[in-house]
């Protein structure tokens, strides 16, 4: 594949990307950026023979759909404790109640109106709350390692790429990629992650038509 391709099929990738967080139909430009992207460095990794460049990416790709699943086991999770916290109060208080309404079924109510159903006499209640926290912190941390060791790669990846192309770009993309997902613990992370990808879509249409082989020294990357 030409490289005139590769950098309008990887441009137009990233792009795509970018758009996955667009509720609904996001999911999908999400996946086709990915395939895309993982098409344009795939055929980049043949066309400069530095194998370097695709070995590290499919680390990134593979630990990207690790990433994927994971969050969305999360948000499974999400989900299915709100259903079963709900039927545990319909289940548990509402319809027993309504046929027995002059029945103490052990609820509570503090000074201010709160309701404390029946289940909160045997401490189920503030244990559902603790074994949240714990998942939550757990998973939270999975994606977190997971995310730092994804924009590792793709940094490795983005610098074989640099150095084969003189685009200097792609080396400022990862750099922040990884430096974002680092401070991604905090929202200023995000941001950076956000600008890594605008520097990404500019390093693939910064790409020349025809690969040179550059004997002058490259300008210093931006970051």
């Amino acid at each position: 594949m030409e490289l005139k391709n590769i950098k309008i099929i990887g441009g137009v990738g990233v792009l795509l990307a970018i758009l996955s967080v667009i509720p609904g139909l996001g999911i999908f430009a999400g996946i086709a950026g990915l395939v895309l992207v993982f098409i344009a460095i795939s055929e980049l990794s043949k066309l400069t023979k530095n194998k370097k460049i695709y070995d590290n990416f499919l680390v990134s790709f593979i630990l990207q759909i690790v990433l994927a699943t994971v969050g969305g086991l999360a948000l499974i999770g999400m989900n299915v404790r709100r259903i079963f916290m709900g039927s545990m109060l319909y289940y548990g208080y509402i319809i027993p109640n309504r046929r027995f309404p002059n029945f103490n079924f052990g609820a509570k109510r503090h000074p201010f109106g709160l309701f404390e159903g029946p289940f909160s006499n045997f401490g189920l209640r503030e244990n559902l709350g603790i074994g949240i926290i714990i998942v939550s912190v757990v998973f939270g941390l999975i994606l977190y390692g997971i995310l730092v060791a994804r924009s590792y790669y793709l940094k490795k990846s983005y610098e074989e790429i640099s150095k084969e192309t003189q685009v200097e770009y792609f080396r400022t993309a990862g750099n922040l990629m990884f430096i974002g997902s680092i401070l991604s613990i905090i929202l200023v992370g995000l941001l950076v992650y956000f600008i890594g990808y605008i520097f990404e879509v500019v390093a693939f249409f910064s790409l020349k038509d025809n690969l040179e082989v550059s004997t002058q020294e490259s300008p210093p990357p931006l970051l």
